[in-house]
């Protein structure tokens, strides 16, 4: 009973350890996605380097694996990019300078078509009454 007990914890440690690897291969395989999907492909209108089949985009997912590997952090990597390409090449701008006009514009936008169609609403339900 003993010799029986002593094999299935050696059996089950080696799966958890097993699990452990598994689990950080599968992190650095969603970390890679993650990137490609954050940075344009520059030759192509409006798809990530996750989603274009460019032979530039390969080159740039390479790139990307190769500075992972190096133990760089998405950080160091992104400005990688951004200082070849500029700001265009990445698929959420910082929100800062003309970029934070770009962020705002559309909750603006929403917010005006709220005031306007609520003002109407108020304005033709009045007429109505009257």
């Amino acid at each position: 009973m003993i010799k029986n007990y002593k094999f299935n914890l050696v059996i089950i440690l080696i799966l958890l350890f097993s699990l452990g690897c598994i689990t950080n291969i599968n992190e650095n395989n969603n970390r890679n996605y993650d990137l490609y999907s954050k940075i344009m492909c520059p030759v192509c209108d409006g798809q990530t380097i996750g989603e274009s089949q460019a032979s530039i985009s390969n080159d740039m997912k390479n790139i990307i694996d190769l500075q992972i590997s190096e133990g760089k952090n998405d950080e160091e990597i992104l400005s990688y990019f951004e200082e070849r390409y500029g700001t265009e090449i990445l698929a959420s701008p910082p929100g800062q300078g003309f970029n934070r006009f770009v962020w705002i514009t559309p909750i603006v936008f929403i917010v005006a078509a709220f005031l306007i169609f609520s003002g109407w609403l108020k304005y033709s339900v009045k007429e109505k009454v009257s």
